[in-house]
């Protein structure tokens, strides 16, 4: 019965930190940055977009070979490039629906 019950408040934690992330995220509104900021930003981007071209190109070079360890390379990246794009996409939305 004790499992039940902290299966139970896990889930109603999980559940109320996942609404409220949303809605932080939701009410968030960018403020502009200076250029150092934004060099300092776009720095850290170039960094990650040449590990995750690494890592793919790693997973590609592998599944071309043939090599039966390769997918998780090829996978890691794909997810990758998929949270990137999902970030992209937020950030073009949501400065359009603030303009309104």
């Amino acid at each position: 019965m004790g499992t039940v019950a902290v299966g139970r408040e896990l889930r109603w934690a999980t559940e109320l930190t996942a609404r409220a992330t949303a809605a932080r995220i939701d009410a968030a509104r960018p403020e502009p940055w200076n250029d150092r900021k934004l060099l300092a930003f776009i720095t850290v981007v170039a960094v990650c977009a040449l590990g995750v071209a690494l890592v793919l190109g790693l997973g590609i070079a592998r599944w071309a070979m043939t090599a039966s360890d390769s997918l998780p390379f090829a996978a890691a990246g794909a997810v990758a490039v998929g949270v990137a794009y999902l970030v992209l996409a937020y950030l073009v939305f949501a400065s359009r629906r603030g303009g309104r």
